[in-house]
């Protein structure tokens, strides 16, 4: 049984690296990542336009939107492209992209859990 806060999403071994899977906690649908081994959780809707980042894919180190390929650093939650080459006169498309709200995850006993704040 996890403990307070904390929710069972995924077996650790149904989550093998670079793989993207989806979890809906208390009503919020999810992506976890595992990249190379270090699991994370973010919100699995893209900021940019609202796609799908729970069916996306990991591109260099990067979680990308299915979309419009946008790529996020699963460490920061920053968009990492396009914002890395947006023209500098047009910083209110950098500003426009938010970085992804992520959630602490742990791994026991070859369980995923995330803890998910109570609303």
């Amino acid at each position: 049984m996890a403990e307070a806060g904390w929710v069972e999403v995924s077996a650790l071994d149904a989550l093998p690296p670079g793989e993207v899977c989806s979890a809906l906690v208390a009503g919020r649908r999810l992506a976890v990542v595992n990249l190379d081994g270090v699991v994370s959780a973010v919100d699995a809707v893209c900021p940019h336009q609202g796609g799908p980042l729970d069916q996306g894919r990991i591109w260099q180190g990067k979680l990308e939107c299915p979309w419009h390929h946008f790529l996020y650093n699963l460490e920061t939650g920053a968009n990492v492209y396009p914002a890395n080459v947006y023209p500098d006169d047009l910083p209110r498309l950098k500003q426009q992209v938010a970085p992804l709200k992520s959630f602490p995850v742990r791994v026991e006993q070859g369980r995923v859990l995330i803890r998910f704040p109570e609303e």
